[in-house]
């Protein structure tokens, strides 16, 4: 039987079948055109989205190191996309910021208290006499703007991560590729855990008794300590499976990944925010 030829509305490209073997264009009927096809595509989206993303929130955070894994042998299709999955985590974090995280205010750069005050100090100090106006007034500014630089300036936080995983597995034999996905993985459990999750767990400890917040507090040190062990342990369980290399090797190597991870997050990428965003107020 003769099959039908479509010449594509899109590339010219003649063809048979429902879709363009040039350049993957749909042949559209008239049941495309229908109300019933719109909530069809609209129930198959919820239901792809609903089973990749809590496919892949569950693997991340119950087997570190498996999505990537299985992502760069190949195993993509039951998987929500690391970029994806790593950009809908920062979203929901700028949503709902219960935790200053990673977008501080300005009021938090001027205290004397801040761990690199003494560099943050001389640019507000110097920023102020620039535009001769009150500190209220630049933190009004400042804030304002600062969501939005934070946004942008967490891509910065992906390569210096990878970089750091090429660097202190040079020997794996992987691809640069690789390591950015896993670098991709690391950050998004960071996001989820630090400023979702924990987040999460003390607006609800808040409305069972107002008292237990203090166990959040930045003066309760314990918190650092054990958010700092557990990253620990996800970030050695990571490497394991994903790099298949010894305990000995591993335990070490993650320590070090974290080392510079948090010097990068924490100091560099919270300077970057801070000097982009004066110079853009």
């Amino acid at each position: 039987m003769d099959r039908q030829i479509t010449t594509c509305k899109n590339c010219g490209n003649n063809f048979c079948g429902k879709f363009c073997n040039n350049c993957g264009e749909k042949v559209y009927t008239h049941h495309d055109k229908s109300i019933g096809h719109i909530f069809e595509e609209g129930f198959h989206f919820l239901t792809h989205f609903e089973g990749s993303f809590l496919t892949t929130l569950k693997t991340v955070f119950t087997k570190p190191g498996k999505f990537s894994l299985e992502y760069c042998n190949g195993l993509r299709k039951k998987y929500f996309k690391p970029v994806s999955l790593f950009l809908l985590l920062v979203v929901l974090y700028l949503l709902f910021p219960r935790f200053a995280g990673l977008n501080m205010k300005l009021s938090t750069y001027a205290s004397e208290q801040y761990d690199f005050a003494w560099i943050s100090v001389p640019l507000i100090k110097s920023k102020l006499n620039t535009k001769n106006i009150k500190f209220e007034q630049l933190a009004t500014l400042y804030d304002a703007k600062s969501s939005s630089v934070s946004k942008i300036g967490l891509f910065f936080i992906l390569p210096f991560a990878s970089v750091a995983l090429l660097l202190l597995f040079f020997n794996a034999k992987k691809f640069y590729f690789d390591h950015f996905i896993l670098a991709l993985e690391l950050s998004s459990i960071y996001i989820g855990l630090h400023f979702l999750i924990v987040p999460f767990i003390s607006f609800i400890a808040e409305l069972i008794n107002k008292d237990w917040m203090q166990f959040f507090w930045d003066s309760n040190y314990w918190l650092s300590y054990f958010m700092v062990a557990v990253d620990w342990i996800i970030v050695s369980v990571a490497f394991r499976r994903f790099y298949s290399q010894k305990w000995i090797w591993i335990i070490p190597k993650a320590a070090v990944y974290l080392v510079i991870f948090f010097f990068g997050v924490i100091y560099l990428y919270r300077l970057l925010v801070l000097v982009v965003t004066l110079n853009l107020t």
